[in-house]
Formats: C-alpha cells, sequence, structure tokens
C-alpha cells in the first residue's frame, strides 16, 4: 500500500487514474471547482485555492493524521509548486520547492537557463504592470507581458508601444493579469518561423524518452483559432536541435525524476528555450503520445512521481501525427461535426468530440479553448499541410451569440 496526497486542480487523468488504481490510499488538495473529478467516497479536502502554500500546508497537516503519504503528486500547472513545497516542508521523496519553482515560475526558469547558458528571449520582471513602459524601453517595442505562474497563453499580451501599455494599464482586459497573485513578466517580442514542444521522460536525471513535434503555427498566435501539431521523426534536424535543448534545460533547471513539456521557439537568431513544465502537456498530447509512440505519458508521470518502475520504449516512427484540437468559437452552439463523420476524412485514425449543441462557451478564449480532438497519420510534411487543410473544410461548427 501506498500512501499518496495528490494535489490538484486541473489535471483530470491524474485525478482518475488514482482512483482506479488499487494498493493506493489516497488524499486530495483540490478547489472547489475541481470537487467533481472525484468520487464521494474519497478523502478530499477543499481548499480557496492551491496557489495558497499556508492553506494547502495545513490542509496536509491534517490529512497526515489519518493518511501518513509518502509521496506527492502535483500533475497541474497551478499545483506543481505546492506539490514541491510540501514535499521539501515533510522531507518527501520528488521534486523539492527549488525545483518544482524553477519548472513553473517562468521568471526563475529564464535566470536558470540564461545562467546555464541556454538561449531564451530577454526578460524583466515586473512588479506591477505600470512598469511596462519600462520594460519596453530597456527591451524594445513590442513587448510580450505575461503572468509569472500560469498556462494555456491566459493573460499574455502583446504590447506595441507605450500608448497601447497606457491603455491597457486600466483596461478591463488585462485586469485578471493585473490583480493576480504574481509578479509579471515582460519578454522581448521574437519573430517566430517555427514553434515546436518536446515531451518526455527523465529517470535519474538522464532522458528516457523523448518526442518532438511542431505546431501548425506558434501558439500566441493561434488562439482563438485553430490549435494542434505533429510529431517530427527523430532524424528531423529541427528534432534534433530541440532534443538537445530539452536535455540541457532539465540539467539546468535539477529535475531528476518526472515528466517535462518543454516549448522551442525558431526564429531568426536560432532556436530559443520558450518555457518548460514538469508535467504532461496539454491539449490532446497525451492522446497524440499514445497513438504514435505507445507511449502513456500520464502512466508514466504517475511512475516518476510513485517511484514505480518506467515502461516507455524508444521506438522511432517514420511518419507523423496530427492532433487537430477542434476550434470551439464563443456562444452557444447549434451545430457541429459528429465523431463518426470526422472519422470518414481522409488519415483520421481517432475522433472525440467534447461538446454539444445547446453547450455553451463564455469568458477569454486560451489556446486549451477546444471542442474536441482530431488524430490523423500523414506520410510526409507536405501531406501533413494537406491533411489538415482538408479536416478544416469537414469539420463544421456552428454557434449563436445571441441571449435567450
Amino acid at each position: 500500500m501506498k500512501n499518496v496526497l495528490l494535489i490538484n486542480t486541473s489535471g483530470e487523468p491524474a485525478a482518475r487514474l488514482l482512483q482506479e488504481r488499487s494498493g493506493i490510499r489516497l488524499s486530495v488538495i483540490t478547489t472547489p471547482g475541481y470537487r467533481h473529478f472525484y468520487r464521494d467516497d474519497t478523502d478530499v479536502t477543499v481548499v480557496d485555492t492551491v496557489e495558497d502554500l499556508t492553506q494547502v500546508r495545513l490542509a496536509a497537516l491534517e490529512i497526515r493524521k489519518r493518511n501518513p503519504f509518502e509521496y506527492v503528486v502535483s500533475p497541474s500547472e497551478l499545483s506543481l509548486q505546492a506539490g514541491g513545497y510540501i514535499r521539501s516542508y515533510f522531507g518527501l521523496t520528488g521534486p523539492g520547492y527549488e525545483v518544482a519553482n524553477a519548472f513553473s515560475n517562468k521568471h526563475v526558469m529564464k535566470q536558470r537557463l540564461a545562467a546555464a547558458g541556454l538561449p531564451v528571449a530577454r526578460f524583466i520582471q515586473l512588479a506591477q504592470f505600470t512598469e511596462v513602459t519600462e520594460a519596453g524601453a530597456l527591451l524594445g517595442w513590442p513587448v510580450v507581458v505575461k503572468p509569472a505562474i500560469g498556462g494555456g497563453s491566459e493573460d499574455v499580451f502583446v504590447v506595441h508601444d507605450e500608448a497601447e501599455a497606457d491603455r491597457l494599464a486600466t483596461a478591463e482586459l488585462t485586469r485578471q493579469l493585473r490583480e493576480s497573485p504574481y509578479p509579471q513578466l515582460a519578454e522581448e517580442y521574437v519573430d517566430i518561423e517555427a514553434e515546436f514542444h518536446c515531451d518526455a521522460v527523465v529517470v535519474g536525471g538522464q532522458v528516457h524518452f523523448a518526442a518532438v513535434s511542431r505546431y501548425f503555427q506558434p501558439v500566441l498566435a493561434s488562439v482563438g483559432a485553430l490549435v494542434g501539431s505533429y510529431t517530427l521523426p527523430d532524424d528531423h534536424p529541427d528534432a534534433t536541435e530541440v532534443r538537445e535543448l530539452h536535455a540541457a534545460a532539465v540539467k539546468a533547471l535539477g529535475l531528476t525524476d518526472g515528466v517535462t513539456h518543454l516549448e522551442v521557439l525558431k526564429s531568426p537568431r536560432g532556436y530559443l528555450i520558450g518555457e518548460v513544465a514538469s508535467r504532461p502537456g496539454g491539449g490532446g498530447i497525451a492522446e497524440q503520445l499514445l497513438h504514435q509512440y505507445g507511449v502513456d505519458i500520464w502512466m508514466e508521470f504517475l511512475a516518476t512521481s510513485l517511484d514505480d518502475p518506467v515502461t516507455c520504449a524508444g521506438i522511432a516512427p517514420a511518419d507523423h501525427l496530427i492532433q487537430y484540437m477542434l476550434p470551439r468559437p464563443l456562444g452557444t452552439i447549434t451545430a457541429i461535426s459528429s465523431e463518426e463523420d470526422l472519422l470518414k476524412a481522409p488519415g483520421v485514425v481517432h475522433a472525440d468530440v467534447r461538446v454539444k449543441p445547446g453547450d455553451r462557451t463564455t469568458g477569454v478564449v486560451h489556446s486549451a479553448t477546444f471542442a474536441g480532438l482530431v488524430l490523423l497519420k500523414a506520410d510526409s510534411e507536405a501531406q501533413v499541410h494537406e491533411r489538415i487543410e482538408t479536416l478544416g473544410r469537414h469539420y463544421r461548427i456552428d454557434v449563436t451569440t445571441e441571449e435567450g
């Protein structure tokens, strides 16, 4: 029997797998919006936010009275720091706070990467949004402004000049960023030729498995439109460069065991590390890795978290596996393609439609806003783009923004 504490928000696969697994005494710390991930008989403590480390520590102290947990699992972007903090606080195995902070706090992350001589865009930490004007003067306009902690391209803004910085300093659009409980980060704007992600399993400080994929277009430019990526063969020149950067980043940030998701930008200045997280990638990446490589990245994440054997093998397919995240515009859905219809498109091997007519989307669209996932096979990069275009014509979603 392994005694496990799960600190989680949006990491549904980890919640499901740990509840299904035998030989686990599971306790959970989560927030109200994610309580529905857990059965009534699961030991769940709800806190206002997992980002408040004092709340999490006090909850963990109470949980240890009934479950002397030996392992901490923290699978979501916002729970990474809490997981590291609790491991350090109780002297448990796994990434402590220093490592967790380096993989989740983008300012510290870029400091460590730059200190190790790795290529990153120039950056400045901001205490408040009004400092964007100074950052623009130092870095040059435009600048990219984002919270130091967060994911999904949420609250990320390209600010083009001082006048726009002044407007955004009081705009409703930036209110969530300005009121967030994190420092902010300003980075120089980089002309991006291509963006890649590398998803890997690290064991004993060595990269055990690493797969490189290319996004259809840079993620920031695709928010609200088509988001997805396709795998690259191991011997592809871009894949080779990205894997080397990944191995160096893991070493620089001090991870010995875990799963990583790295993003790399290709620019006129060469390859630049964007961000790297010590958790599985979001969107359709887990399904992409499973279908192309036979690697269940969530199972490997739990294995590295619980000191279980890692089972993934290094296979190297020569074709491409496309993960196509179905666009989901704001509004009420009136019609959408069925899974059966999507499976008729060329190359499609998997279709999962996650919304239905009558569902309504409100708020801010970010890179994790999508209606479902389609996976397609392609024999070449030219065919990748043909199949993306064909599926785009095949897919239908109708929405209305009218009230009532």
